[in-house]
């Protein structure tokens, strides 16, 4: 399964009790933030679906960039309003061949590593680890260093969105009249949204910080209020000041 695949069956799981977001960090982080001065954003990836009556999936490019746009945006508003707290943009138009080949694996290696802590750390009793929820440790390699040199920290974040065709809210809204008619509850899945950001430190690939967040049919991504609230809500926590 690929890891996008992965974190959003880990994702749809949490959604089935979503509760607001709740930041991790390792028991040393102290230690690190202190020095942490400046940060790169790494490219973000989002992805955005359209979803029909009949459960079909489809991903939508145009709807994909204006949910990154909107993402990197609010990320940018909450953390650039930080005193002494710089954010960089990744370059991603001057990487070298030996940069880019890194970065994809990295990249790779963290949505491993994410699907791993959505599922132990933040999933369902009988798959959460209890280890890894009270002693928080994760890493996605030295390797890092490499990509971001000149810094102090990488923040990685990822999105999924689903968004419901008309003729599906429809199927739904049924489901839910047809429920309270023969007094029975029902809860359609109005479809996912799941955004995980995650602070690392540029030297040591060490997850210094870690917030997800994943609802059912509560926000949109497309849509740049509804993401700078959800964003604002993810970030009220972050460590640096």
């Amino acid at each position: 399964m690929r890891p996008v695949l992965a974190v959003i069956g880990a994702a749809m799981l949490v959604t089935a009790c979503a509760t607001p977001p709740t930041f991790r960090t390792p028991p040393q982080l102290g230690q690190k933030i202190q020095t942490t001065k400046s940060i790169v954003l790494i490219p973000l990836k989002a992805d955005v679906y359209q979803v029909t009556a009949g459960g079909i999936q489809e991903k939508i490019d145009e709807w994909s960039r204006q949910a990154r746009e909107n993402v990197v945006a609010a990320i940018r508003d909450e953390i650039e309003a930080k005193p002494l707290l710089f954010l960089k943009a990744f370059p991603e138009t001057l990487m070298s061949d030996a940069t880019r080949a890194n970065l994809e694996e990295t990249s790779a290696l963290f949505d491993a590593v994410s699907t791993s802590i959505i599922a132990h750390v933040y999933g369902p009793a009988d798959q959460r680890f209890q280890e890894k929820v009270t002693n928080f440790d994760y890493t996605v390699g030295p390797e890092v260093s490499a990509l971001a040199p000149d810094s102090d920290a990488i923040l990685f974040v990822r999105c999924f969105d689903q968004v419901s065709t008309a003729g599906r809210k429809a199927l739904q809204a049924g489901s839910m009249i047809l429920g309270a008619l023969v007094g029975v509850y029902m809860n359609p899945n109005a479809g996912v949204t799941a955004v995980n950001v995650a602070l690392v430190d540029a030297e040591t690939g060490e997850i210094l910080w870690y917030n997800f967040h994943a609802s059912g049919g509560d926000h949109d991504l497309r849509n740049p209020t509804n993401t700078y609230s959800l964003v604002k809500d993810l970030l009220k926590d972050f460590p640096l000041k």
